[in-house]
């Protein structure tokens, strides 16, 4: 043989049916490996998301319940002012009439001058 023709064909003495079964054999590792991973990782997405679900429901029960108390005191103080304007009526009846004509006026004037505005 020439040198060229044992530089482009070199001989080996490799037997390439078990370097292949070493491939296969790696390759079917690599592939459980990808698999193992996988499942962890969906493990471990679904934990996070049992996580944020307990503590997002955790977080509406609380402002639920500070919700619950600010409506309870708007309640409670819209109760007082009524019964304050009730006083305020039935000591001053007539002042009262007088500003409720006059309130009911200006609102009148108000829409009736919007109207005209808004026609012009």
């Amino acid at each position: 043989m020439n040198k060229e023709a044992t530089l482009s064909h070199p001989q080996h003495d490799h037997d390439y049916g078990s370097q292949i079964a070493v491939i296969r054999s790696d390759l079917d590792r690599l592939q459980g490996d990808i698999r193992k991973l996988k499942d962890d990782v969906a493990e471990d997405a679904s934990e996070r998301m049992k996580q944020f679900t307990e503590q997002a429901t955790e977080t509406l029960r609380e402002k639920s319940e500070v919700l619950k108390e600010r409506s309870e005191q708007l309640r409670a103080a819209g109760e007082q002012q009524k019964e304050v304007i009730a006083s305020e009526v039935q000591q001053h009846p007539f002042a009262s009439v007088l500003a409720a004509t006059g309130a009911g006026l200006a609102i009148g004037a108000l829409a009736m001058w919007a109207q005209n505005g808004i026609k012009s």
